[in-house]
């Protein structure tokens, strides 16, 4: 609001500069500017008598002016040219008073053009007869035959006084509505502007405070309407990733309070129960501990991948034999659970990548592959040969993912289409661990799936 009404003073204190203070000056400086345009022509015209004479003719009387001309003789002599403007009392009398030889003097010192106004008093038989202000214009003009000419206009300046009174009156008058006009155009602006800005901005201080039960209702523009909507998209986003953050941290406390539950367990059973020391008592507390080690580290790479402090150590390594071991350590591990994970290659292959990181994007793929594969409890880990790059495809024999659920499968918080269990390894958190990896990697990456067909996971490396 007060910008307008701080432009509109702005443009009415320019109206009052060019139109009262400044009006005077710039009036003789137009009128100058027609006179030296008019000596120009004259000028030019002057090979042509009739023409000159046709000229000079309608300016007298036209224009009102008293106009000399003189052609230059010699350095100190000027001729005067007899002009057909008929006898005026007024121009003569102007006239005789003018000292030629210093209009010459001062037009050439001002680049041949010298321009003075001063105020005339014409008397008849010692009587005053007429009083004006009049602008006398000496140009020095040399023509197309290099004859030099010396031009003298004698114009007489209306009065301005009354001009400016005049507009003065009409100023004030266009002020008080300009203002007027500013101060209701500056209101409705801020009520259709800026009162929905405001209500808006007051809601989303309250989404800033975690306040999900808003909506942003403000009315206006177009564009308020479309940040409205916008926000109320980001509402209705906040509380599915709200939703499922509590439904992960649900799950995270129940993979934290189950180990807890049995090392607590089998330790008060050793402590109290003669012959309970045993190694396989020992070896269930020492893997519930290293689940419980598993969870923390992949909890804090999540964190470290989220706020991009996850750094990479590039360096060259046989691919081949690091998921050799893996698949192996897996079949070791659930042996006893009936699990068969089958690598698949052709030939050992080296690549370009970070080697631990790898690990655990295998790692954690094939963990989330056996836990959806199906009832043969079968997962086929393949590396494939392509020129310049290395794919690795994790596959297991599960339900599949509908197609409009495998864009979200690598989101953060996206729930599983299946109830929630206990995994037999990893945390649950792996995919969004394994995308950030392999973005960080900058590699190709994706799932190809269909239902009751199982799913594919693949990516692909650069070959060293």
């Amino acid at each position: 609001m007060a910008f307008i009404l701080i432009f509109a003073a702005t443009i009415i204190a320019l109206l009052w500069l060019m139109q009262i203070v400044f009006f005077e000056e710039f009036y003789q400086n137009y009128t100058s500017q027609q006179i030296t345009r008019s000596a120009s022509r004259m000028v030019k015209r002057i090979d042509d008598q009739e023409e000159f004479n046709q000229y000079v003719q309608d300016l007298t009387i036209n224009q009102n002016y008293c106009i000399q001309v003189f052609e230059k003789v010699d350095a100190q002599h000027f001729q005067e040219l007899p002009l057909a403007t008929g006898e005026n009392a007024s121009c003569e009398a102007i006239q005789a008073n003018q000292d030629v030889s210093k209009l010459y003097a001062g037009a050439l010192e001002n680049d041949n053009e010298l321009v003075d106004v001063e105020d005339i008093q014409l008397e008849f038989g010692g009587k005053p007869l007429d009083a004006f202000a009049n602008m006398t214009v000496t140009n020095v003009i040399t023509s197309k035959n290099d004859n030099t000419y010396m031009v003298i206009v004698n114009a007489r300046l209306s009065p301005t006084s009354e001009t400016v009174a005049a507009s003065t009156r009409q100023l004030f008058i266009i002020t008080w509505v300009v203002l007027a006009m500013s101060f209701i155009i500056a209101y409705l602006i801020a009520w259709t502007i800026a009162n929905p800005i405001k209500k808006t901005n007051g809601k989303a201080k309250l989404l800033a405070q975690n306040n999900l039960d808003i909506h942003f209702d403000a009315r206006g523009y177009m564009e308020i309407e479309e940040l409205n909507d916008t926000l109320n998209y980001a509402v209705e986003e906040l509380k599915k990733v709200e939703s499922m953050r509590n439904e992960l941290m649900a799950n995270v406390s129940h993979d934290l309070r189950t180990p807890l539950t049995m090392i607590t367990g089998y330790g008060e059973v050793m402590r109290d129960l003669p012959g309970e020391n045993t190694k396989e008592n020992i070896q269930v507390i020492i893997d519930e501990a290293q689940r419980l080690t598993q969870l923390v580290n992949n909890l804090l790479d999540l964190s470290k991948i989220q706020t991009n402090r996850q750094e990479l150590h590039i360096a060259e390594f046989d691919i081949t034999t690091t998921i050799q071991d893996i698949v192996n350590r897996i079949n070791k591990m659930l042996a006893n659970d009936g699990y068969i994970i089958e690598f698949n290659y052709s030939e050992e292959l080296f690549v370009y990548a970070d080697k631990e990181r790898i690990n655990q994007v295998v790692y954690n793929i094939v963990g989330n592959a056996i836990h959806f594969t199906g009832s043969d409890k079968k997962v086929y880990v393949n590396q494939r040969d392509e020129g310049h790059r290395v794919r690795i495809e994790i596959t297991d024999t599960g339900k599949g993912i509908k197609k409009s659920q495998i864009p979200y499968i690598w989101d953060r918080y996206f729930k599983q289409p299946k109830k929630w269990k206990r995994q037999d390894i990893g945390t649950g958190l792996g995919l969004n661990i394994v995308k950030g990896i392999l973005e960080l990697h900058r590699v190709e990456y994706g799932v190809e799936s269909e239902v009751n067909k199982g799913t594919t996971f693949f990516f692909y490396l650069d070959k060293a």
